[in-house]
């Protein structure tokens, strides 16, 4: 069982934002199916005249395109596994990347290709 967020991603004004919209623990499958859920509600404009939902080739993403009165945006929602959390206890369960993240390049613990003794990108 995996953790996994929901993440919305959208350009606003002159700016990019990247929200998380659900967290899941589960399988892929049930991130896939808050990503559903997720396209029928996120982010509805005051009075929405249509909504569109598209399916992008690798089943992790949807594009949501929303039409208000006034306004047209255009919403990546994607799905994210969990690779590692600082607050995590030593109960918590590994993925098939916690561990190598944890450990660093020389079995430091600022994560990969970070020099542990700046915490700058390794070279």
């Amino acid at each position: 069982m995996g953790r996994w967020a929901v993440i919305a991603q959208f350009g606003r004004n002159e700016g990019y934002v990247t929200e998380v919209v659900a967290r899941v623990t589960g399988t892929r499958d049930d991130a896939r199916e808050a990503l559903v859920e997720a396209a029928r509600w996120y982010r509805r404009p005051r009075r929405e005249k249509r909504r569109e939902v598209y399916r992008l080739p690798d089943g992790d993403s949807h594009l949501l395109v929303l039409q208000g009165a006034v306004t047209r945006l255009e919403i990546t929602l994607t799905i994210a596994e969990l690779l590692y959390a600082s607050d995590d206890g030593p109960d918590a369960p590994e993925g098939p990347d916690t561990a190598a993240w944890a450990a660093g390049p020389a079995g430091g613990a600022d994560g990969p290709g970070r020099s542990p003794e700046d915490g700058r990108p390794a070279q």
